[in-house]
């Protein structure tokens, strides 16, 4: 596994200069270094750090899809599409913000029952688990207010109705539609970034 500490003069560009990002291959591919150079473009070009929960990053070819825990892992797919690179970076960094705020999420999730008394679960329109399901009704209205304040609205709801057409179907689209009742609810109980 190849590591490249970004706390090196290198990072002095970006907008995460203090922060000390390790970034590890996994299999040390071309697939590889080229989300690596994406990522790192990505740092460079946006200032990141309201979104910056977690500063170890594995980038792995072989893994289905990309998730936070234990360690933050970036599949290595769609190097060359920064807003969706973005959206994935950003997706896994908010899971590590929800992991500090499990008071917080308990309470929103109890709300959003309420609201939404039947969630899908599992591929393609929910997450893994109903809990999950819930869970990321709030991490992708984040996902989509934080790539709003870097891509501008518009682009913003693009690349999430994207992500809804393969994944996550049913949560981004209710994302989409009722986003101003679910910020509301996460605002509420202190879980908004």
């Amino acid at each position: 596994m190849k590591i490249l500490n970004l706390a090196t003069p290198l990072i002095l560009l970006s907008q995460l200069a203090s922060a000390d990002v390790d970034i590890y291959l996994s299999n040390d591919s071309d697939k590889e270094e080229m989300k690596r150079a994406q990522v790192l473009r990505l740092i460079e070009q946006h200032d990141l750090s309201k979104w910056w929960f977690t500063d170890k990053i594995i980038i792995d070819e072989s893994v289905r899809s990309p998730f936070s825990h234990p360690v933050l892992t970036l599949k290595a797919s769609m190097p060359n599409n920064d807003p969706a690179g973005l959206s994935q970076l950003l997706h896994e960094q908010i899971h590590w913000f929800e992991d500090s705020k499990k008071k917080e999420v308990e309470n929103a999730i109890s709300e959003l029952r309420k609201m939404y008394p039947s969630v899908p679960v599992g591929y393609p329109d929910g997450a893994r688990s109903e809990f999950s399901s819930y869970l990321h009704l709030a991490v992708c209205l984040m996902e989509l207010d934080a790539l709003s304040e870097l891509l501008g609205k518009e682009k913003a709801e693009t690349v999430i109705a994207t992500n809804g057409r393969y994944f996550y179907k049913w949560i981004y689209k209710t994302v989409l539609e009722d986003q101003v009742k679910i910020r509301k609810v996460l605002k509420k109980h202190d879980l908004y970034i």
